[in-house]
């Protein structure tokens, strides 16, 4: 369905309306050098995991810190199936982007992160994604979209002297995901960097992790239902 207004699309705080205004004229340059406001051109359709990934992560970031504070446990845990191995109690400013753009230190290269959280010694990168697969290399793309967020994601992260997370945020359990079509290639493509360790090792910026095995454990799949009931939980205890 595609709304009268993008305003009907979103969950948006009062306060939120401009930051809301700014996410959504934000402009992509393309290698052609054209430009685009990719996220503007579907801000009013229902099928928008921009939209989706602005409801939730903005409404969650507004809430009291105890709660931001349980809420990312949470997601945490159901992202790593209870075995997170920190606790955000224990961590310092903490804070929730949405649609920021983030820079490599030691290559050129940059991406956009649907959301991401940063704390004084962690980064975590979520790539959203609702009905839509990664992007794969192409002639003007090496990577595909996960071992994108990687090779960026693990550099800042070394470079900052922080501990690195990748979380793939999708519509359904790894494993139902595998069986959706075209759709599969996110679960494929995730499973394989999972298991694969020399695949996964090939790909990266060199010295950007301590291990390919430690960078391996640290990739987590979470489902849209999940972060939903944690938000909401945020929102009413």
């Amino acid at each position: 369905m595609i709304y009268k207004t993008y305003l009907r699309n979103h969950a948006v705080l009062p306060h939120s309306r401009k930051p809301l205004h700014t996410f959504l004229n934000a402009i992509l340059v393309h290698s052609d050098g054209t430009e685009e406001k990719h996220k503007l051109k579907n801000a009013r359709n229902s099928n928008s995991e921009d939209a989706l990934t602005w409801s939730c992560f903005d409404v969650l970031r507004h809430q009291p810190q105890v709660k931001i504070v349980h809420a990312l446990n949470e997601i945490m845990e159901d992202a790593f199936i209870g075995r997170a191995d920190f606790s955000f109690e224990n961590e310092n400013n903490i804070q929730i982007h949405i649609g920021k753009n983030y820079h490599a230190t030691t290559v050129t290269e940059n991406t956009e992160l649907d959301a991401s959280i940063e704390t004084d010694d962690k980064l975590i990168f979520i790539e959203a994604k609702l009905y839509s697969k990664i992007s794969l290399p192409d002639t003007d793309k090496p990577y595909d979209q996960i071992i994108k967020k990687l090779r960026v994601g693990l550099d800042m992260a070394k470079h900052e002297n922080k501990k690195f997370y990748f979380i793939f945020l999708d519509i359904a359990p790894i494993d139902y995901t595998l069986k959706f079509g075209e759709k599969a290639v996110n679960a494929e493509y995730f499973k394989k960097y999972k298991g694969d360790y020399t695949t996964l090792a090939d790909k990266l910026i060199e010295n950007s992790y301590t291990s390919v095995e430690e960078v391996s454990k640290n990739m987590g799949w979470l489902t849209w239902a999940s972060l939903f009931k944690t938000v909401i939980r945020a929102v009413i205890v």
